[in-house]
């Protein structure tokens, strides 16, 4: 009896959740503080001997409900880590302003140009460093919540990436797609 209780609670607080998530339209909002977005994304992964941490707050405008320009500043952190020969550490630095236009319940298309200083570090010792410019073009979905609030998921590709390695040295990624997952309020 305690499981038909606790699977029926389960049950209702899903159909309610699903209510208030259908409703992907944002109201207008006709103050500057009202249309003012805030967020980002963090990642951090861990693999053998390799670290890496982004951090990517942005701010940003909604013109009006389905549009948004906005910028995102950037810090990327790349670590190799190695007893024998010295660890080496990359450090990107950057901006990228960025629109972004919602055409269906959710659904949105999404341009930036990021511009990053990058330089190395290894045993101690800067190695050098290097200006890089990447135009990101994709599409993503966000997950509106009550307060207009959202959560996002969006694909890029990197226009600026080459298969050819000698032309990628104007972009600090392996891959032309990028993933992103943020929130913003």
């Amino acid at each position: 009896m305690k499981r038909i209780g606790i699977i029926t609670a389960l049950g209702l607080m899903l159909l309610g959740f699903n209510g208030m998530a259908s409703a992907q339209f944002l109201r207008e909002v006709p103050d500057l503080k009202g249309k003012m977005i805030y967020g980002g994304n963090f990642g951090f992964s861990m693999s053998g001997n390799y670290l890496n941490l982004s951090i990517a707050p942005q701010v940003g405008y909604r013109i009006f409900n389905p549009w948004e320009v906005g910028v995102r500043n950037i810090y990327n952190l790349q670590c190799y880590f190695d007893r024998q020969y010295g660890n080496e550490y990359a450090h990107y630095f950057g901006i990228a302003p960025y629109t972004s236009f919602q055409f269906y319940k959710g659904l949105f298309v999404h341009v930036e140009d990021e511009v990053m200083y990058g330089f190395s570090r290894w045993n101690h010792e800067t190695i050098g460093g290097n200006w890089y410019n990447s135009i990101f073009v994709g599409a993503g979905y966000r997950q509106y919540t009550i307060d207009g609030s959202f959560a996002y998921f969006m694909v890029l590709y990197n226009l600026s990436w080459s298969l050819i390695p000698t032309d990628n040295w104007d972009t600090p990624y392996t891959s032309p797609f990028s993933i992103r997952v943020g929130y913003c309020f």
